[in-house]
């Protein structure tokens, strides 16, 4: 069994807790499994290495897993995508993109792409695109996407939003994307901040409860299913490893998603009270909750 960290390589990693579990996940598990950080790239992921079937990654990715969003949280994603999408266009001057989105999901990428024009291929291991998606036109491919033979240098954007932290091998993941790509096209990735300052907080509820034996850092066992964690360094080990360069990379996070709750909720006081400050203080020392980065490949 592997405790070979995925990321760089490297055999020595130090134990951060265990792993919570859920009700689904528990069936599955064989081995004791810590999560571990590498003490070389600082990565975070699980030890020893997850051996699920196709079908039991499948039950874990459920319908449910996309629960229902408020009226708010939707309106943000839509900006935040349609703000990348606007990027991109500016970063390669072009109209007429080849789009892979790779873990679409519930399709909210593809129908945007569609909006405009792009030619879209879209992948993924299970089918949970919404009616709106499904009545797009385009190639989907449900499966693995290192199994799936798709032609080189042909892409010039691919998409990986909340993709690589829940792949066992997401170098791999890049270094395909990266034979994928054109010469002037850009991969976006998208992953969380396991070094923000909320994952602090939480660990300090964790020890206080008496549950100091869990892991705050990812949640491979529990939605959203994480099971491998970056920070700064270890998000740029992965670039570069896989033959990637970075344009742009942003560390943000939604603020006010109190206003996504009911109005004088428990949920949204909760958000109010102790989320957001927490977030605004991680926004002010460069710890927040997300990282975004727009790559290409790495000149010759």
């Amino acid at each position: 069994m592997s405790n070979v960290c995925p990321v760089c390589g490297n055999i020595k990693n130090r134990k951060i807790g265990l792993p919570k579990t859920n009700s689904i996940s528990k069936n599955f598990l064989n081995y004791d499994y810590y999560v571990v950080q590498c003490l070389d790239c600082e990565a975070y992921f699980v030890s020893p290495e997850i051996h699920f079937t196709e079908e039991q990654w499948s039950k874990l990715y459920n319908n449910e897993y996309f629960g229902k969003q408020s009226a708010w949280l939707e309106k943000q994603r839509k900006k935040e995508l349609i703000s990348r999408f606007n990027r991109l266009e500016k970063l390669t001057k072009k109209k007429n993109i080849s789009f892979l989105d790779v873990g679409t999901g519930e399709g909210k990428a593809i129908i945007e792409a569609k909006s405009r024009n792009w030619n879209i291929t879209a992948i993924d291991i299970v089918d949970n695109r919404n009616i709106d998606s499904k009545s797009i036109d385009i190639n989907f491919i449900k499966g693995n996407f290192l199994e799936i033979d798709l032609p080189k240098n042909s892409f010039d954007f691919i998409y990986f939003d909340s993709v690589i932290e829940h792949v066992l091998n997401p170098l791999e993941y890049l270094k395909k994307s990266a034979a994928l790509l054109t010469d002037d096209g850009y991969v976006y990735i998208g992953v969380p901040n396991e070094d923000c300052l909320f994952n602090d907080v939480r660990k300090l509820i964790f020890n206080f409860t008496k549950q100091g034996n869990i892991s705050e850092k990812i949640k491979p066992f529990d939605s959203p299913y994480h099971i491998i964690g970056f920070n700064y360094k270890s998000l740029k080990r992965i670039i570069n490893n896989a033959g990637l360069e970075i344009t742009i990379l942003r560390n943000f996070g939604r603020k006010f998603e109190f206003l996504g709750n009911i109005p004088f909720s428990k949920d949204f006081w909760i958000n109010l009270l102790f989320l957001f400050p927490i977030e605004y203080i991680g926004l002010l020392i460069k710890r927040d909750l997300y990282f975004e980065a727009f790559v290409k490949k790495t000149k010759k």
